[in-house]
């Protein structure tokens, strides 16, 4: 019978300590949720790459109108159409605007996403450290080439200033990703990332 009472003694103090250790050390830290891994495509609702090329075939064919009005553009070539070698440089149709629509997946708004892409930043701080860029499809996108069109660009800010290494190489950005447009003069983006944490695109 004294064992009985011993063990059932033994059994109270472990739990009153069990419970205690609980109290002591507060709420248990949330976990983080694990970010949706996406890529550009899932940027463009349905239908909506078959739309973006429809509006560089109907750019394209009113800039071969345009072309072939002109007198001055008597070299140009209707089978070499794709080099538009004959456009003046400078000139009224030597530019290539943005082409595409502001259209988002709305069921994006809001999600932690982890996305690959190159940083293009508008300007960096001291020691290399940068608060916001914008995160593109391709090297050389926006600079080199006329941009993507919005919705295959992202704008990307952070609270504090970051340092992301070598500009050239691409990253994965993680972060919440909110279908919130944001204009500026390298290329106007549909989507906004508030940027978490980064890491190399090889790690």
């Amino acid at each position: 019978m004294l064992g009985i009472r011993i063990k059932t003694h033994m059994r109270l103090l472990l739990l009153f300590a069990v419970l205690f250790a609980a109290a002591c050390s507060g709420p248990a830290e949330p976990v983080a949720e694990k970010p949706l891994t996406i890529n550009w495509d899932t940027l463009l609702p349905e239908g909506e790459s078959a739309a973006i090329d429809r509006l560089y075939d109907e750019y394209f064919a009113t800039l071969d109108e345009k072309l072939q009005s002109q007198p001055s553009q008597s070299l140009f070539d209707a089978a070499k159409a794709d080099n538009y070698a004959s456009i003046p440089e400078g000139s009224a149709l030597d530019y290539m605007p943005q082409i595409g629509t502001f259209n988002v997946v709305e069921e994006l708004d809001g999600a932690r996403v982890r996305i690959p892409g190159y940083v293009l930043p508008f300007e960096f701080a001291e020691a290399g450290q940068i608060s916001e860029f914008l995160l593109v499809p391709y090297f050389g996108a926006c600079i080199h080439t006329p941009p993507p069109p919005p919705n295959q660009l992202v704008y990307v800010t952070s609270e504090t200033p970051m340092t992301l290494g070598n500009q050239w190489d691409a990253i994965w950005a993680v972060g919440v990703l909110r279908a919130k447009s944001k204009m500026n003069n390298l290329g106007d983006a549909a989507y906004t990332l508030e940027i978490e944490s980064w890491e190399s695109y090889d790690s």
